[in-house]
């Protein structure tokens, strides 16, 4: 089950939230294994964060994943996130960070695997 949080210190509209959830779910199948279906998803907007020493907008977004994913297939997902993320709030893509955690093991469903 992927893991993704969005924080930003810019307002999101309700439609840009759908927006969000939306194309992030589809864009998850570029990692091999992960599927929309067991993707969850945190947004948080209009938080206090600063960059660069101002309060220009930006987001981090962090990536939890059950094991190891290749380079390549992260650096695609990375792209085609960031470049989502600028079209639907207009975050410059430099203003826009993504971390992967991967995990060995990972609890659900009442267990862990």
């Amino acid at each position: 089950m992927p893991f993704i949080s969005f924080t930003t210190n810019h307002k999101l509209t309700l439609r840009q939230e759908n927006e969000i959830a939306k194309r992030t779910g589809e864009l998850i199948t570029i990692l091999p294994g992960k599927k929309e279906e067991n993707l969850m998803l945190h947004l948080e907007d209009n938080q206090i964060m600063y960059f660069r020493g101002d309060d220009i907008p930006c987001m981090m977004i962090a990536v939890k994943l059950y094991n190891t994913i290749d380079f390549d297939a992260k650096k695609k997902f990375t792209e085609e996130l960031v470049t989502m993320i600028n079209n639907i709030t207009a975050i410059e893509a430099k203003d826009i960070y993504v971390s992967f955690d991967e995990y060995p093991n990972w609890g659900k469903q009442g267990t862990l695997v």
